[in-house]
């Protein structure tokens, strides 16, 4: 992973395909992969009722984060067993793709409310930032004054990566297939928000995804370098997420550097 205050690209979430399936006890579970293996349980409620099966786990870089019990299967190639395969690979993507949004919010909460350096009432606040203003307050306190101003512009700077991080990790869940209902739950959103956000991409967002700048984002849209927008909410353009993914699939060249029109 990057480092914690970097936003991640898309190329840095965890691709499906390169999670590993393999039969437990040889070693992958000190990594990421899902590890299966035939075994037997007892029944819910009854300790007295064996059943049997196969058992899949899925290990984020050695840890254990989920189980699923698939009764009377008996090997990987089960039709049953490959649809809990591919649910749980979404399940590892997803618990993968939250640690960049956890990094972030980490920065975000460490860095609280800086007002509050200030003062706990908002009119006293504001009374501080007054005698500033009219050069009446002491060094002690426009050092103070000083040091809330830097605080809120990195609040400021974290908040833009959170942004621009969220609209990645929801492209790429949407990318593989997640549910609208698990990419909320993963993003701590409601279902309807999230829709929206899929439905609905405005230029930050759309920015955001590709890896450029809103500005940029938009040139390439006038000078037909990107797909024009799909609807307009009043005069803001926007794009389903799926037209932007596939800008960002089909355009050659590195990304933010789409080819020059001939």
């Amino acid at each position: 992973m990057q480092t914690q205050s970097d936003p991640p690209q898309l190329a840095d979430f965890l691709d499906p395909a390169d999670i590993k399936v393999a039969v437990s006890g040889f070693g992958y579970e000190e990594g990421t992969c899902l590890a299966w293996d035939t075994d037997t349980w007892t029944g819910t409620g009854d300790p007295s009722q064996v059943r049997s099966g196969v058992v899949l786990r899925s290990y984020l870089d050695g840890t254990d984060i989920s189980r699923t019990a698939i009764e009377a299967a008996t090997d990987i190639s089960d039709p049953e067993v490959q649809t809990a395969v591919q649910s749980m690979k979404q399940h590892l993507i997803a618990a993968h793709g939250a640690r960049y949004l956890t990094a972030l919010q980490d920065e975000i909460d460490s860095l609280g409310d800086p007002q509050l350096l200030l003062a706990k009432d908002p009119v006293h606040q504001k009374a501080i930032t007054q005698r500033a203003k009219e050069n009446t307050a002491p060094p002690a306190l426009l050092n103070l004054i000083a040091d809330v101003q830097a605080k809120e512009k990195d609040l400021l700077a974290v908040r833009r990566r959170y942004a621009i991080a969220l609209w990645r990790y929801i492209a790429h869940l949407y990318r593989h297939g997640v549910p609208v209902k698990d990419i909320a739950r993963w993003t701590g959103e409601s279902a309807a928000s999230t829709e929206r956000r899929i439905m609905c991409v405005p230029t930050a967002g759309a920015a955001a995804i590709t890896g450029v700048e809103q500005k940029t984002w938009s040139g390439y849209v006038a000078r037909d370098q990107a797909p024009a927008p799909d609807d307009h909410i009043g005069r803001e353009p926007v794009w389903h997420i799926s037209t932007v993914l596939r800008h960002v699939d089909t355009r050659p060249g590195r990304p933010g550097r789409p080819p020059k029109q001939i």
